[in-house]
């Protein structure tokens, strides 16, 4: 590179050789997926007319039925395996011939050629099963698996969002799938929504490998391919022409759970020029900046998942899934509680203890923790008392004492019993219920078995309650004081 062209304009300058490419190559473009005649195209995507193929009525041992989808590389019709007695999905394209003078394929054939290909090598349960292939006159078929559901359109981007645990597992299965397809030596190259299917069974399913190409030399199938690929999950060396490896795959997976989890795609611009240099120069927005509600933690996989270096990402399919599969049962014990517990969860976050706690830390102590009610003039900490053990005040008054002498009197969302549980010292003071009393009484050992991340954050936190409480909290409110 010249030494007066700077980094960034190297970059503008392959960008624009890449969108030139994309957009000029109208026939390699016909890889995209199947869709619903009608529906809406991404502005930031070139406009490319679905085809318009009649269906025989009949080919070989297959009764073709109504169509269910049409894109830019054919028509998707359901059918009758008159032999096995099922039902399949069958997919038409035109036969496309290739160009005697530039050995150009045109698309459509070669994402019928690939998708042959990578159904030799690929038997995974949550890969679209192939079945069947072949030619009838002027026609490619594949014949496969009906999926019964929705793909993860649906779910995703101005429409009504699956619980974040569910979006968390789709992902999981999706990255078992992609290592396996990795492992045999495929890259999918156009992870999208549209092509993760979710049956009603509950079952998840990647299916369209039109545009793969070979992480390795595998027979009939491209080490290296056009600039191919749908640009809102492209990732910045697939936009670049760079060579790809499983990284890519992860960061375009990465994109549809950011989608998933925020309803909105990761970027968006009206063009696609504009789009593939924001994507290749711009930092990905964090998940829990987007939507605060999302923990820290999950918020840290998925920036890993979108880093921009491949090197930085996740480099297989089952390291993703360990990073990401510790939080499904996270976030499942939130959202699968009762109303009522969800409410007791909002009403704790407001108080002066839990303020900062995330739904997820919150549900955790709850399942550790034991629910206290004292009537008025029970002591809930003896001066003295050593027991690694501490109250968090929900409701009602209590005093806290030193010496027969009145220290403060606390109320909700106060903790008592700090310096027993941290240090194992014997309480300087006794705390007594002024009125009925209900706290949540946690023990050292139990919090102990929290996961080490959130065990940490709450020990810190009480152990900051007391710094402050030795440093003179009396001058603090009543409802944040020990």
């Amino acid at each position: 590179m010249p030494a007066s062209i700077s980094t960034a304009e190297a970059v503008a300058v392959a960008v624009d050789d890449r969108v030139k490419e994309y957009q000029g190559d109208a026939a390699a473009r016909q890889a995209a997926e199947p869709r619903k005649t009608g529906g809406k195209s991404d502005s930031s995507a070139p406009r490319l007319k679905p085809l318009d193929i009649k269906a025989p009525d009949r080919i070989g041992r297959y009764t073709i039925g109504k169509r269910i989808g049409s894109g830019t590389c054919g028509v998707v019709h359901l059918a009758e395996d008159e032999l096995l007695r099922r039902t399949v999905a069958i997919k038409l394209s035109p036969v496309g011939e290739t160009n005697i003078s530039t050995g150009k394929v045109p698309g459509a054939q070669r994402a019928y050629q690939t998708e042959i290909v990578a159904a030799g090598q690929l038997a995974h349960p949550n890969i679209v099963t192939v079945f069947d292939a072949g030619q009838y006159e002027d026609l490619n078929y594949l014949v496969m698996e009906v999926v019964e559901g929705s793909s993860l359109k649906e779910f995703g981007k101005g429409r009504e969002l699956l619980p974040v645990h569910r979006a968390l597992e789709v992902i999981v299965d999706c990255c078992t799938a992609l290592d396996y397809s990795h492992r045999r030596g495929i890259l999918h190259r156009d992870i999208k929504p549209a092509n993760i299917m979710l049956g009603k069974d509950g079952s998840v399913k990647i299916l369209d490998f039109g545009i793969a190409v070979g992480l390795r030399d595998i027979g009939g199938l491209n080490r290296h391919g056009p600039t191919l690929g749908t640009p809102n999950y492209m990732s910045p060396e697939q936009i670049l022409g760079h060579e790809l490896g499983a990284a890519s795959d992860f960061y375009s997976l990465g994109t549809v759970l950011f989608e998933m989890l925020t309803g909105r795609q990761l970027f968006k611009a009206r063009k696609v020029k504009e789009l593939f240099r924001t994507v290749v120069q711009q930092p990905a927005p964090r998940l829990d900046e987007v939507n605060p509600s999302m923990e820290k933690g999950l918020a840290d996989v998925l920036a890993k998942a979108l880093a921009k270096k491949p090197k930085d990402r996740f480099q297989s399919g089952r390291e993703m899934a360990q990073a990401i599969e510790p939080w499904i049962e996270n976030y499942r014990l939130v959202e699968e509680r009762p109303n009522a517990q969800l409410r007791f969860i909002r009403q704790l976050q407001k108080q002066a203890f839990f303020e900062g706690f995330s739904d997820v830390e919150v549900a955790r102590l709850l399942e550790i923790v034991t629910v206290r009610s004292f009537s008025a003039g029970e002591v809930l900490v003896a001066a003295g008392d050593a027991e690694r053990r501490l109250f968090i005040i929900t409701d009602g008054m209590a005093r806290r004492e030193r010496d027969g002498q009145l220290v403060e009197v606390v109320g909700e969302g106060a903790a008592v019993g700090a310096e027993a549980f941290v240090n194992g010292a014997p309480e300087p003071e006794s705390t007594q219920a002024m009125t009925t009393v209900n706290a949540l009484e946690l023990t050292s050992d139990a919090l102990s078995n929290l996961p080490p991340r959130i065990h940490l954050r709450y020990f810190r936190h009480i152990s900051s309650l007391l710094a402050r409480q030795s440093a003179g909290a009396a001058s603090l409110q009543p409802d944040c004081a020990l």
